[in-house]
């Protein structure tokens, strides 16, 4: 492993890089290999010995998880009254309202921090020696977060079992999990009064779909360039396969520089002429603008949902076989070196919807198109039980030691 010093000059050579990308920006040649031994890194490590623990790791606590709210309150109001919350969300400052009411004397100040620029921001300040957020809010849709920050120190998961007993192990395994999103297909329900037209993923390789499918460009933004990578690893290739034959009746057949059927998946879609945009809102503004003959379909973030009643979108995703894709996870981790580590902890609780069945710090989160974590919040109404959405697998180590393999074969398509 490389010397911290060394390691956090080369983070925030890669992260000034990823900046300078169009909506996000995507990995590139620098990502570190994989190390010669990968076998079991998914699981998140047993508290250290007390003799190696970092003076933060023992003023701190952070491996203790049992505390109640009410210590971690008034350890809180000790530590100095006030917690920082690093968010990609615009709904962090409702989360800060909610938390201040239910905590008096205790501030919280939210940012609200797109992700390039919170990664730049979280990273120079610890390389600085002096954090300033507590908490952070952010997406690993690609293992980065997990590979980088958490397996190097500078993040921390805090997965108290009161709360974390509630939520499906394949999902805390790398990351504190606060809710879900999609990568969905819609398409226009006015002008297909009687379903998708599309149930099968292999159907948008179809002629007739050519130039009539939108997404965003994988080669410049991270969370797509993760999504083409989902297809591509794990038991996801051997799922398109299978519903390769549901569809077609017969075994799919590979072309040359093809390993897999996620790889055929993505040269058949690329050659389809994807028609790309810069945001999801454009795509759900193509797909489900009222009066068309012929409306395109189109992936998009499930959260566009929300959006469709107050802009007259008439649209509705697809469950599509075998799934549309990886889950985009959002997370919470407390930063290494924070100076308040009682009221992160106490926070990153409230966010999740604590134990005490107060779910206002989750509330914000529990909007159409997005899905709670834990089994014991019920989704937003109008939501599809999230147990009926055919989702693929999501595992960090895959995602990110093949996302650079995949990206290139997209790009190599032309």
């Amino acid at each position: 492993m490389l010397k911290h010093k060394n390691w956090l000059a080369a983070l925030l050579a890669l992260v000034m890089l990823l900046s300078l990308t169009a909506c996000g920006g995507g990995k590139d040649a620098a990502t570190p290999e994989a190390p010669a031994d990968t076998g079991t890194e998914t699981q998140e490590p047993a508290a250290p010995a007390e003799s190696d623990l970092t003076e933060w790791e023992k003023s701190s606590g952070i491996y203790v998880t049992d505390e109640t709210d009410e210590e971690l309150y008034e350890k809180a109001l000790e530590e100095g009254a006030t917690v920082t919350l690093y968010s990609i969300s615009s709904r962090c400052t409702k989360v800060a309202d909610a938390f201040m009411e239910k905590y008096p004397g205790l501030e919280c100040v939210p940012f609200d921090i797109s992700t390039n620029d919170l990664l730049e921001k979280v990273s120079r300040e610890y390389e600085a020696g002096s954090p300033t957020a507590d908490v952070v809010h952010i997406k690993d849709q690609d293992g980065s977060m997990w590979k980088e920050y958490v397996a190097n120190k500078i993040f921390y998961n805090y997965q108290p079992a009161e709360i974390f007993s509630h939520i499906d192990p394949s999902y805390t395994a790398t990351a504190t999990p606060l809710y879900i999103e999609l990568t969905q297909l819609f398409y226009n329900t006015e002008a297909y009064p009687d379903g998708s037209p599309i149930t099968n993923l292999w159907q948008l390789t179809e002629p007739e779909w050519k130039g009539r499918i939108m997404m965003q460009n994988p080669l410049d933004n991270l969370a797509w360039g993760s999504w083409i990578a989902g297809f591509c690893v794990g038991e996801e290739p051997q799922r398109l396969a299978d519903a390769y034959k549901d569809l077609y009746g017969e075994e799919l057949a590979l072309s040359d520089g093809c390993e897999n059927a996620g790889y055929e998946f993505l040269k058949r879609l690329h050659a389809n002429e994807p028609v790309y945009t810069s945001s999801s809102d454009e795509i759900a503004e193509a797909v489900g603008t009222p009066g068309q003959t012929n409306p395109p379909v189109g992936f998009c973030a499930s959260s566009k949902l929300r959006k469709a009643e107050e802009n007259g979108w008439v649209f509705a995703p697809v469950n599509l076989e075998p799934d549309t894709g990886i889950p985009a996870v959002n997370t919470l981790y407390i930063v290494e070196g924070n100076p308040h580590p009682s009221a992160a902890k106490l926070l990153v609780r409230f966010m999740m919807g604590g134990t005490d069945g107060d779910t206002s710090g989750y509330k914000p989160f529990n909007t159409l198109g997005g899905w709670p974590v834990r089994d014991d919040i019920e989704p937003a109404e109008g939501s599809t039980p999230y147990s009926e959405i055919n989702v693929a697998p999501f595992d960090a180590d895959e995602i990110y030691y093949n996302y650079n393999t995949v990206r290139d074969f997209w790009q190599m398509l032309g």
